[in-house]
């Protein structure tokens, strides 16, 4: 009786382990599937200048790219982040781009002069499986 006993604990057991196993399995998929990110920005102008910024975008299917939304966050998502949303950002403007070489990425440009040497730029990302809000504090140098 005792061996029938440890056998089916044995085989709960396993059917334990198994499905544990398998929910961390999906759980990673998930994880991994929702690796989007940005990467830093790489700044194209100067103080004085209008405002050029290419922010490279990672971890997206192009099919899925074509669908993506980005924008300036609003005032209240600047006020949340304790982050001063100044009037030149309501005239920046963000739309998704692909090189040449097909690498997805975001341009920020803005017809206004940016004059002030730092100005942080809150970037609301959304794409089908989230939305996602990255900071950027760009320091503009005096042009060459």
């Amino acid at each position: 009786m005792s061996v029938l006993r440890e056998f089916a604990m044995n085989r709960n057991m396993r059917r334990l382990i198994t499905r544990s196993l398998a929910a961390a399995c999906a759980l990673w998929v998930v994880a991994a599937a929702n690796a989007v990110g940005l990467s830093g920005i790489k700044l194209q102008s100067a103080l004085g200048q209008p405002l050029r910024a290419e922010i490279d975008v990672t971890g997206l299917e192009a099919e899925e790219f074509a669908r993506v939304v980005a924008r300036v966050a609003s005032p209240e998502d600047y006020q949340a982040a304790k982050l001063a949303y100044l009037p030149q950002l309501r005239q920046l403007r963000i739309d998704t781009e692909r090189g040449a070489d097909g690498r997805m990425f975001l341009k920020v440009s803005g017809s206004p002069t940016i004059n002030e040497p730092s100005l942080e730029v809150l970037v609301e990302f959304n794409w089908r499986g989230g939305r996602l809000l990255q900071k950027y504090t760009l320091l503009l140098d005096p042009p060459k």
